[in-house]
């Protein structure tokens, strides 16, 4: 299991398990171009996909400041 699958399980973010295979892709992706995004690029970069939660974003920015980029 790598740090952003250990963050996504942290910030509890399994919930209705509409977007989690799309998520995890984009913010894979995200973070493998951007080690160190800010709030407004994780944020257009995620709106992609459709989340009803809104987990989404605090979990990658977490695992950004957990990496440290």
């Amino acid at each position: 299991m790598n740090a952003l699958q250990k963050a996504w399980l942290a910030e509890s973010v399994p919930q209705c398990g509409y977007c989690q295979s799309g998520q995890l892709m984009s913010a894979a992706a995200l973070l493998a171009a951007n080690p160190r995004p800010t709030r407004a690029e994780i944020k257009d970069h995620m709106s992609a996909n459709v989340c009803r939660c809104g987990t989404i974003r605090a979990c990658a920015r977490d695992r950004a400041r957990r990496e440290g980029g």
